[in-house]
């Protein structure tokens, strides 16, 4: 399983280095004018533990000396997807009148599942971003995520998910492109110095129902809901939505 994983976060790692040496960086046009980006949606995802996100952090300060142009996830902000259930688009309020509907899949579904371990190992990048890479421990993620599509299309709704990409790795987006970056190669440098960098582990308890923007701002993410993973229910949040 690392190694089908590990070929992925590869073949990313050469396409990025490529697009680099050409000046063929994607940068992504909502950051220069994000207050009025209007992408909102709707996703479940993990949260890596606080010495991981620590770790990330330090090296994502290290990054930032090489690139200080550049969009940074803050350490609170930092995530797995593990399923896109509405992406994030100007055109939002449409399909959250669902929503009802969804949280009681996703719940339903989530309340049988169990606690899994993920293993930060390494960065990689794509034209437009920096990743620390994630491998499973086991296939408690893919699990999940194989439930929720299965659930999902045997209550019609099977089209509303995976709409930009089928996610299938545990990669936390450290970093995104703000604008072009002349020093690619110190950029370059750096990452190829932390390929294989350990991050440690997470022991993932539970997950999060979340509404944001593209960014999964830490501004304006609400948690819907949070769900324990083990055999006891699920445990709602006290938010109103």
């Amino acid at each position: 399983m690392f190694k089908d994983k590990l070929q992925v976060y590869e073949k990313l790692w050469s396409e990025a280095v490529s697009a680099f040496e050409h000046g063929e960086q994607q940068v992504d046009p909502a950051l220069s004018d994000k207050p009025n980006d209007l992408r909102r949606g709707v996703t479940v995802v993990l949260r890596p533990s606080p010495p991981v996100r620590d770790k990330v952090k330090h090296f994502l300060d290290r990054l930032a000396t090489v690139c200080p142009e550049q969009y940074f996830y803050r350490p609170e902000e930092l995530h797995v997807t593990v399923l896109s259930i509405i992406s994030a688009t100007e055109f939002w309020r449409k399909e959250i009148r669902q929503l009802v509907s969804y949280r009681a899949i996703i719940g339903d579904i989530l309340s049988r599942q169990h606690s899994f371990k993920i293993c930060f190992r390494g960065v990689t990048a794509s034209p437009g971003t920096v990743m620390i890479q994630g491998f499973p421990m086991g296939d408690g993620l893919a699990h999940i995520r194989n439930e929720l599509r299965e659930a999902f299309a045997r209550n019609g709704f099977g089209s509303t998910l995976d709409r930009r990409y089928k996610v299938s790795t545990a990669h936390i987006t450290a970093m995104r492109f703000r604008k072009p970056d002349k020093n690619w190669k110190r950029l370059v440098s750096l990452l190829e110095e932390n390929r294989r960098t350990d991050f440690g582990e997470s022991e993932v308890n539970s997950l999060q129902l979340i509404w944001g923007d593209w960014y999964a701002s830490g501004n304006i993410v609400r948690t819907l809901q949070e769900y324990r993973l083990s055999d006891v229910a699920n445990r709602p949040s006290n938010l109103e939505h």
